[in-house]
């Protein structure tokens, strides 16, 4: 089990807390066969992988640039950012594109397995004591399992985005 933790913090009602607001819709993704997800309101377009780009002094936590009809996107490494071993890219994996409200940025999943509707109470918000969990908006618990849900405005550090945003500028020169 990658987080062995999470099944214990589950538990604690120190650590994690239930929501008490409005079903919401996911979408799932896995990687390494662990299931993930990100809020559907955030999701453009879930496309086939394609050729990563390097993108010169962008921060270590981008993996390169994608181009989407004439959108230059930035991709990134969610595995990096999850501490899962790299893997190589599949012709099969997906690439979800994903609006952090202040751009448009590249998800490399190994799969989609598709959207979710989330009822009250079925996630809970995961608190600073599990190591992953600045990145983390909440836990669902569904029959299969449990999905983390990232929280796709903390993915980049202040610092990260702005030397992704030079980096940018500077490629478009």
């Amino acid at each position: 089990m990658l987080f062995p933790n999470l099944q214990i913090a589950m538990s604690e009602d120190n650590i994690i807390e239930s929501l008490k607001t409005t079903p919401d819709q996911i979408v799932e993704f896995t990687l390494d066969e662990l299931n993930y997800a990100i809020h559907l309101n955030s999701v453009v377009r879930v496309i086939h992988a394609v050729e990563i780009r390097f993108l010169p002094e962008a921060p270590e936590i981008i993996s390169g640039i994608i181009n989407v009809h004439g959108r230059i996107i930035p991709v990134i490494n969610i595995r990096k950012r999850f501490g899962l071993e790299a893997k190589e890219i599949n012709p099969d994996n997906r690439i979800i594109i994903a609006d952090t409200g202040k751009r448009q940025i590249a998800l490399l999943a190994d799969t989609v397995t598709g959207m979710r509707y989330l009822s009250p109470g079925q996630v809970a918000i995961a608190r600073k004591t599990l190591p992953f969990a600045e990145h983390l908006s909440g836990v669902a618990k569904v029959d299969e399992g449990l999905i983390l849900i990232y929280d796709l405005e903390k993915f980049l550090s202040l610092d990260e985005e702005e030397i992704l945003k030079q980096a940018l500028k500077r490629k478009k020169k």
